[in-house]
């Protein structure tokens, strides 16, 4: 190689130094641009308007006390021991189902007595003391789709009565 290689060789490398430099310059340039770009502080505007009227004073979200019916605690007994019925036939438990049906038809059968002590009519705790004959029959011949339906609706009707 003679004397024109070397000097091909120190331009081309006079020439990359000079591209780097003109790339960092580039950067440079373009981070300055950006920063100077960026927002300042947000401004904050004040409007002022015309004076308001005076708002009523809030009214109470609940009662103290509310007055809810008397409940009639023999009667929710016997919803309850309804319900317990209602759970053994889901298990497809039969003689819990009867068993829990027995002292359902004594629950009633409490219920009903309270009542016409007190001078009330029982009639619709006599119609659920049928019915629970019924359900009995149904838990026997093993229909318990039926007997749960039964049960719910008769659960229903003590929950309407109860108060």
């Amino acid at each position: 190689m003679g004397r024109w290689g070397e000097i091909a060789a120190g331009l081309h490398v006079r020439r990359s130094a000079v591209w780097y430099a003109l790339m960092t310059a580039g950067c440079a340039l373009l981070v300055w641009a950006a920063a100077s770009m960026r927002p300042s502080a947000p401004e904050v505007e004040i409007v002022t308007t015309g004076a308001r009227p005076a708002t009523p004073a809030a009214t109470p979200f609940f009662i103290e006390k509310p007055e809810l019916p008397p409940r009639d605690a023999e009667v929710e007994q016997a919803g309850d021991r309804i319900a317990e019925v209602e759970v053994y036939l889901k298990k497809r438990q039969s003689t819990a189902a009867l068993a829990a049906l027995v002292r359902a038809r004594r629950a009633t059968a409490r219920a009903l007595e309270a009542r016409r002590q007190k001078g009330s009519r029982g009639d619709e705790l006599a119609a659920t003391l049928k019915e629970l004959d019924s359900v009995q029959r149904a838990i026997e011949r093993g229909q318990f789709d039926d007997a749960h339906r039964q049960l719910v609706a008769l659960d229903k009707n003590l929950d309407r009565i109860s108060y």
